[in-house]
C-alpha cells in the first residue's frame, strides 16, 4: 500500500509532459535572460553617464558651483528602467540561488558591474573626487556579492554532473538488481549532493535492506533527484515531492 502510494505520489509530481515542461523552462529562461540583459545594459549606459557628472545641482536662485547639465533627467528614468527590467529578469527565471537564468543576471549585473565601476575609478582622470570616492565603495561591495554566488554556482553544476544517474531498467521493464554496496555508494551521492538531509539519509539507508523495487522510496527519490538535475524539476518542487515520497 505504501509503495503504491508512494508511485503515485511521483506522478503527481511530474508534469504532465515533460517535453513541453522542457520547453516551457527554457523558454522562461531565455525570456528572463534577454529582458535582464537588457536592463543590465541601460542600466550600465545611465550609470556610466552619471558618474561622469558627479554631484551637480539643478534649479533654485542660488549660484552653484556644479550645475546639472541638459538631459541629467533623461539618465535618471533611464538608469531607473535599466534596474526594474534587470530586476524583472531574475524574478522572472526565478532561479537566483541555483544554476539559471536569475544567477547568470545576478552574476553580470553585480559582479560585472561591481569590477566596471573599479576600473573606472581608478583608470579614469577625470573623474570628480567625489563620484570617485562612491564610485570605488559601490563597485567594491558589488564585486564580491556577485562572485560569491557565481562560485556557488559553480559548486552547485558540479556537483549536479556527479549526481547519480536515475536506475535503469531491464528490456522486460523490471529494475535493474543492484548488490547493497552500490545502492549505499548512490546514497551516499544523493546525501552529498544536498538531495537528503541526515535524517533523511538515515531513515532511507534502513530501506537498502529490502530489495529494490520501482517503487521503493529511494528509487523514487532517486528520480526526482535525476528530475531536478535535468531542470525539469525546480528545488521546491524536489522538496515538496521528496517529502510526500518520506511520509508515504
Amino acid at each position: 500500500m505504501g509503495r503504491c502510494l508512494s508511485r503515485r505520489l511521483l506522478l503527481s509530481s511530474r508534469p504532465r509532459s515533460l517535453p513541453g515542461a522542457w520547453m516551457n523552462t527554457v523558454v522562461r529562461e531565455g525570456a528572463s535572460l534577454v529582458i535582464g540583459l537588457i536592463g543590465t545594459a541601460l542600466l550600465a549606459i545611465g550609470l556610466n553617464q552619471i558618474i561622469d557628472i558627479g554631484s551637480c545641482v539643478s534649479g533654485g536662485s542660488y549660484v552653484v558651483a556644479n550645475p546639472c547639465p541638459e538631459g541629467s533627467d533623461s539618465l535618471f528614468w533611464l538608469t531607473f528602467a535599466g534596474a526594474i527590467l534587470w530586476i524583472a529578469g531574475m524574478l522572472m527565471s526565478m532561479r537566483i540561488f541555483e544554476p539559471g537564468a536569475g544567477q547568470v543576471l545576478w552574476v553580470v549585473g553585480f559582479a560585472g558591474g561591481g569590477a566596471a565601476m573599479l576600473i573606472k575609478a581608478f583608470t579614469q582622470s577625470s573623474l570628480p573626487p567625489d563620484a570617485k570616492l562612491g564610485t570605488t565603495i559601490t563597485g567594491a561591495t558589488f564585486l564580491p556579492m556577485g562572485l560569491i554566488l557565481g562560485i556557488v554556482g559553480i559548486v552547485q553544476l558540479v556537483r549536479r554532473r556527479r549526481a547519480p544517474a536515475p536506475p535503469k531498467k531491464r528490456a522486460t521493464g523490471g529494475t535493474q538488481r543492484a548488490d547493497p554496496w552500490t545502492r549505499l555508494k548512490a546514497l551516499n551521492d544523493l546525501r552529498s549532493t544536498g538531495a537528503l538531509t541526515r535524517a533523511e539519509y538515515d531513515v532511507l539507508k534502513t530501506d537498502l535492506d529490502s530489495p529494490p523495487t520501482d517503487g521503493d522510496r529511494f528509487t523514487l527519490i532517486r528520480q526526482l533527484a535525476a528530475k531536478r538535475n535535468a531542470g525539469v524539476l525546480s528545488t521546491e518542487q524536489f522538496e515538496a515531492a521528496k517529502g510526500r515520497v518520506m511520509r508515504g
